[in-house]
């Protein structure tokens, strides 16, 4: 199964990274790729046996009078079992299934995800998640400004844009899902919310891992430098740590491939990290004073960013944008360590995309894959 690469796709390293066997013999395709491609084919662990197919080519080694079962991507045509989708075929016994290199989010019950809203209308938000259908925020399933128990009424369903308007982007769980397989999300935690003070990278939901906590705040000492108490500003001026503090950068990882970047939230403060976890009635009447702040300072606006907090916001972006553009893995170890090189190879944030610094994390984590015994 080889995959003649296009004069488009021949200095693509996203090509390299996720294929096993390449044939680059028919264009101009940089050294550092032919080496990291050879690599790659002959590590350990290479997937040297998985079988691509595009739409329309016939799925060999399936006996039809032995019998099959046909699964997702497969269709029967002429005695032929053929392939609807472009992936790896996939076996389990007599299951024979097609696994799409691309494919809308398949959302699962606890899954944390970002969602755009679209529509206001009947008690209830609909939002774009990147799924077959769009996502359902019901009036009663959000938290309320102040963390008020109390059922909703009429009062509470005019004033739904003051909570999330059009356009708004906001972070939510997926709750059930309806008998016409719409999600019904929730936001009834008070990490969830509304997203200001940052940027939204969109990128295939398959490269977003599953981890623990999908709200992370990127570690500033270890990838910045930021030492733990005073610390020198770009002007060479003495800054605090509590100053300090306000260039930290948080992740949002959403199951759906929605990854958003910006200031840091209550959803990453440490207090707020330990609430989260034994949440309770009490608890929401004391921070009911922080609440009402927080929505109304969504409502008269954004908070100002300085340009060294936007410079490192960018450069977190353009990692997560780099692994999406490179086909690995998005978790918050891999975000900060792009990160960290970028600042090590001294190469600026909006070069990060270019061809030079894919090249050289590709060949990184080419290297780092084959040293621990596997690609």
């Amino acid at each position: 199964q080889i995959f003649t690469l296009d004069s488009r796709a021949a200095t693509n390293p996203l090509c390299t990274a996720r294929m096993g066997s390449i044939d680059i013999t028919g264009g101009e395709v940089p050294s550092g790729l032919r080496r990291a491609s050879a690599t790659l084919r002959n590590a350990p662990g290479a997937s040297g046996d998985a079988i691509f197919v595009t739409p329309g080519d016939t799925i060999e080694g399936v006996d039809v009078e032995d019998g099959f079962l046909r699964g997702h991507g497969t269709r029967v045509a002429d005695g032929r079992l053929l392939a609807t989708v472009c992936g790896t075929v996939e076996r389990v016994n007599k299951l024979v299934s097609v696994r799409p290199l691309r494919t809308r989010y398949v959302p699962e019950t606890g899954d944390v995800v970002l969602g755009r809203v679209v529509d206001i209308a009947g008690k209830r938000w609909k939002l774009e998640i990147g799924g077959r259908q769009h996502a359902i925020l019901q009036l009663g399933a959000v938290h309320l400004p102040g963390g008020a128990q109390r059922r909703r009424n009429n009062l509470d369903e005019l004033n739904m844009r003051a909570l999330y308007a059009e356009n708004d982007l906001v972070s939510a769980e997926v709750q059930s899902f309806y008998a016409d397989g719409a999600v019904a999300l929730h936001t009834r935690s008070l990490k969830y919310g509304r997203l200001v003070n940052g940027q939204l990278v969109r990128a295939p939901p398959t490269l977003v891992k599953r981890v623990k906590r999908h709200f992370h705040q990127v570690d500033a000492g270890a990838v910045f430098g930021d030492a733990t108490g005073d610390t020198k500003g770009d002007d060479g001026t003495e800054k605090s740590s509590s100053e300090g503090s306000h260039y930290e950068v948080e992740v949002l990882l959403g199951c759906n491939g929605f990854v958003w970047v910006g200031a840091p939230s209550k959803a990453t403060s440490a207090k707020e990290g330990e609430e989260n976890e034994t949440e309770s009635d009490g608890k929401r009447k004391r921070n009911a004073d922080d609440d009402d702040d927080d929505e109304m300072d969504a409502k008269k606006g954004r908070r100002v960013i300085c340009a060294e907090h936007r410079q490192r916001i960018g450069r977190v972006a353009n990692a997560v944008r780099a692994l999406a553009k490179l086909f690995l893995g998005i978790h918050p170890n891999a975000i900060e360590d792009v990160t960290k090189c970028s600042l090590e190879w001294g190469t600026s944030a909006k070069d990060m995309l270019g061809e030079a610094f894919l090249r050289r994390t590709l060949e990184r984590e080419t290297d780092r894959r084959v040293a621990k015994g596997g690609a």
